[in-house]
């Protein structure tokens, strides 16, 4: 798998290697009772705001203004219904970036709700913690964005009807006390409620959103690879779950993984990850939900043209964030990572449900 390249991996389906089930796969109507005009929502992911921040392959010193350019530029879409944080909206859980945040994202013209990533509580390893700053735990971050879909019962999860016929599903699949890793596992009790939601819920259509990753999008990604932790430790367990309930839960997006808009159906289910507004591309997105479809755009964050050309050398010099076998900085390699993380063919995109 280390020397296999990244076409081969999406034309060979690797996905077989992790026991995935691709039999039978097939686009699935949503409920016949879920009836609802189109809705418009937008996403901000992975901003990790920080006030005090310098630039690298994480744009710190420009995330405020990247987080207000993409407010601004949802602000300026017509009929959107709500906006989601899909995770990561602080560099590591600074309570002082949440406050800077949060002033912003209330500027929205429209409700917003969160969903938690693995950057948004104190790090475990104290090391980390920086002079100046005060952290939150994981249940401070909850209480912090109550009422952005969370709902005051301190649970990290939430449920949220949209319109009569749509709802979304926020998940958390965080690992708040270990220091080891940025991954995740989805709890039990989480399981079980998505299954019941799902199940008490036939006649309507869900998206579930969860910052991590339930397939991988690179061979890097599959068990045992460098960026393993992009995916939940128990991802085969949220996917058995989608696909019992795939007639009313045709769809699941997430963040964490910093890479273009792209969408990929397993089981009848469509996986799409969502692009980060602070690291290049540095892009928020728009989507369109009906009972049959979904329709996207990835516009580019507003901040100056300099911001993003620094943004996209800065990945170019950071080995880790390059597939392994594009580790070597040749005119080349760079080519192949620039298309593995702009994926500019799905910038927009629609695909049937």
């Amino acid at each position: 798998m280390k020397n296999q390249n990244r076409r081969q991996f999406l034309q060979t389906g690797a996905f077989t290697l992790m026991g995935m089930s691709l039999m039978g796969s097939k686009a699935f109507a949503a409920p016949a009772n879920a009836k609802f005009a189109p809705v418009r929502f937008g996403i901000i992911s992975d901003p990790h705001m920080d006030i005090k921040g310098k630039n690298g392959m994480k744009m710190s010193a420009a995330s405020v203004d990247c987080v207000r350019q993409a407010v601004n530029g949802l602000n300026q879409e017509k009929d959107l219904s709500f906006v989601i944080m899909t995770g990561d909206l602080l560099l590591d859980g600074e309570k002082q970036n949440a406050e800077a945040i949060k002033e912003i994202l209330d500027t929205l013209t429209v409700p917003y709700v969160v969903i938690a990533g693995n950057h948004d509580f104190a790090p475990v390893n104290t090391a980390k913690h920086r002079e100046g700053f005060d952290y939150l735990s994981i249940d401070e971050f909850v209480k912090f964005f109550d009422g952005k879909g969370y709902d005051g019962s301190g649970n990290r999860y939430w449920a949220k009807s949209i319109v009569p016929g749509l709802r979304i599903l926020g998940l958390d699949a965080n690992l708040p006390e270990e220091k080891k890793k940025w991954g995740g596992i989805l709890p039990k009790e989480q399981i079980d409620w998505l299954d019941k939601q799902l199940s008490d819920h036939k006649d309507e259509m869900h998206i579930v959103f969860m910052h991590h990753n339930v397939i991988p999008w690179s061979s890097d990604e599959l068990k045992g690879g460098p960026k393993q932790w992009f995916c939940a430790d128990n991802a085969e367990e949220v996917r058995a779950v989608l696909e019992k309930h795939a007639d009313n839960a045709p769809l699941m997006i997430t963040g964490h993984r910093h890479i273009g808009m792209r969408t990929r159906e397993i089981g009848g289910i469509t996986y799409m990850v969502a692009p980060s507004a602070n690291t290049h591309p540095m892009r928020y997105s728009v989507l369109t939900v009906s009972p049959e479809a979904v329709t996207w755009k990835t516009p580019m964050v507003g901040v100056p043209e300099s911001v993003h050309i620094e943004a996209r050398n800065n990945l170019l010099a950071s080995k880790w964030w390059r597939e392994s076998q594009y580790a070597e900085r040749t005119a080349s390699n760079d080519a192949e990572v620039l298309d593995f993380y702009e994926k500019n063919s799905q910038r927009v995109g629609t695909k049937l449900l």
